[in-house]
């Protein structure tokens, strides 16, 4: 019997995702097939790529016991087998003696085998056995059997569909389910049909609890001014269709209010009547919105006294109708003059803190002595206050840090200025350091109005400014502590504040002790201006 067995090119898998069942929809067919053409028994086999060869996938009229011992011989035979669309073998010459397990003393002898082809390649094989006593398989029996192994292909093109379409809904249940978002759907009644993880983390609603309600009982909508968008906008009960988008803010299962932008993606009236929704907190942007909000006030307030002031000054010397002595002139001059000074610091303060943010600042650093930098800042500020009293107290093993001392220095000036400011009504402000283990730690302490735990959350964010009655004349943009520890986190060290409101305030802030080659390293260039540091990376 001449070889034509299929080249590995001529030959495909026929891959689908996950386990198809093959065998329930190939033993109905493999049976028709049977019966069709008289045959006894039948088998369809599969080629597998990673075993190089035709695996068996289904059978019919043969017993598992029977199935065992026929397979190996018929894997071997039905490359031979089925090598054209007209292959015929005699496979008594292989398997002598079997037995028909129905028939009991027949033997199978005459075999008709059809390849099973997708796409042009063989992708299985499909045979049909009768017992030696039948006839020869004729050439209408191919035709019918080329019917059947067409029919046998389709089924195997529907297995594979099916998988793929399970395995597309299942990746896109996955990407629902796992998005950053809310995603939920709803009907045309207003009940919720699905409601994913998003969902469950913006609401508090567990699926199970949400999933059959009225989306505005889960979501309740409102607006800024607390009217209920869910009742009075909705898109779903307004019959429109296309895309819709919303914004308020929904309470959670537990009273918790968060902002959210919603887009509805309305089918149109020809279309199932399934709304998706998309809910994204954008509690974020809101925040932006504010800082840019205080930024305005902020830069308004603090730049409007200054401007106000030069403005006035400069009229009044300007006033054709009057004449000034030297003196007086000389006295707005330098208001002019101070007013002047102090607007040109603002506006670098603001200029600073934009370096800060794209951490495009330079350190020079270098050794620095913190306790003798501490005692410079408070001999300046002392000048400035009656009421107040300060004390310092620092180890004298204090070790030496590696820091841009006019960074440093401002971040004690800021936070000793805070001090000041925040203790209306005097009192005394501490200022004491120890060694920690890798690091040293400052604390600055003072008996003023002190800040509540809610504030301390939000105190080191840029333009942040705690709401006080008393504190309505403090000036300043509350960019101070933002820039402190922005500067201390770029010399690896952190900032945070501890006390409780009409306690007075601490603010504790840590920098890492440097290794010994370090010190070396950097004492030796302190001379020459020190190493700098640009976008917080070392530079030579």
């Amino acid at each position: 019997m001449k070889n034509n067995n299929p080249s590995k090119s001529e030959r495909a898998e026929f891959i689908v995702a996950g386990k198809a069942p093959f065998k329930d929809r190939l033993v109905p067919v493999l049976a028709t097939a049977v019966q069709s053409l008289d045959g006894t028994a039948g088998v369809i086999a599969l080629w597998k790529s990673d075993r190089e060869r035709f695996v068996t996938e289904a059978t019919y009229g043969l017993d598992s016991m029977i199935a065992r011992k026929l397979r190996p011989m018929l894997e071997k035979a039905i490359p031979d087998l089925g090598a054209g669309r007209n292959g015929f073998g005699r496979i008594s010459r292989i398997a002598q003696g079997l037995r028909n397990p129905v028939g009991g003393h027949q033997v199978f002898d005459p075999v008709i085998a059809a390849p099973l082809f997708a796409d042009d390649k063989t992708i299985g094989l499909m045979y049909i056995l009768r017992p030696s006593s039948a006839k020869q398989f004729t050439a209408s029996d191919r035709r019918v059997l080329s019917a059947f192994a067409g029919q046998a292909v389709m089924s195997l093109e529907n297995v594979r569909l099916a998988s793929q379409l399970a395995e597309e809904h299942h990746k896109t249940e996955s990407i629902v389910e796992h998005s950053a978002d809310g995603i939920m759907t709803i009907d045309s009644k207003l009940r919720i049909l699905t409601f994913n993880a998003g969902m469950e983390r913006l609401t508090g609603w567990k699926r199970s609890e949400a999933i059959g309600d009225y989306c505005f009982r889960v979501l309740n909508l409102v607006d800024n001014q607390g009217r209920e968008l869910c009742r009075r906008k909705c898109p779903i009960a307004r019959g429109v269709s296309g895309v819709y988008y919303q914004r308020g803010a929904i309470t959670g299962k537990d009273s918790q209010k968060v902002d959210v932008s919603m887009s509805y993606s309305l089918p149109s009236p020809r279309q199932p009547s399934t709304t998706v929704v998309n809910v994204r907190d954008i509690g974020t942007l809101r925040q932006i919105d504010n800082v840019r909000s205080m930024l305005l006030a902020g830069v308004s307030h603090e730049l409007q006294t200054p401007i106000s002031i030069i403005k006035a000054y400069a009229s009044t010397l300007a006033r054709p109708d009057a004449e000034w002595s030297p003196q007086t002139i000389r006295d707005k001059l330098q208001a002019i003059e101070e007013e002047s000074d102090r607007l040109s610091k603002l506006v670098a303060k603001l200029l600073y803190t934009s370096q800060l943010e794209a951490r495009s600042l330079p350190l020079n650093m270098m050794s620095v002595n913190l306790p003798g930098e501490v005692v410079k800042v408070v001999r300046r500020l002392a000048r400035n206050t009656e009421i107040h009293k300060f004390e310092s107290d620092f180890p004298p093993d204090f070790p030496g840090i590696l820091a841009d001392p006019e960074k440093i220095e401002e971040v004690l000036t800021n936070l000793v200025d805070n001090a000041v400011k925040f203790s209306p009504r005097g009192g005394t402000i501490n200022i004491t350091g120890k060694v920690l283990d890798n690091d040293i730690q400052v604390t600055i302490a003072d008996e003023g109005i002190g800040i509540s735990l809610q504030d301390r959350e939000k105190l080191f964010e840029r333009f942040y400014r705690v709401a006080d009655s008393s504190r309505k004349s403090t000036p300043g943009m509350g960019l101070g502590l933002y820039i402190c520890k922005t500067i201390l986190e770029a010399h690896g060290g952190r900032i945070w504040t501890e006390g409780e409101r009409g306690e007075g305030s601490r603010f504790i802030f840590t920098l890492p002790i440097p290794l010994p080659e370090e010190s070396t390293v950097l004492d030796s260039r302190s001379a020459s201006g020190g190493r700098r540091i640009s976008g917080w990376g070392w530079e030579s």
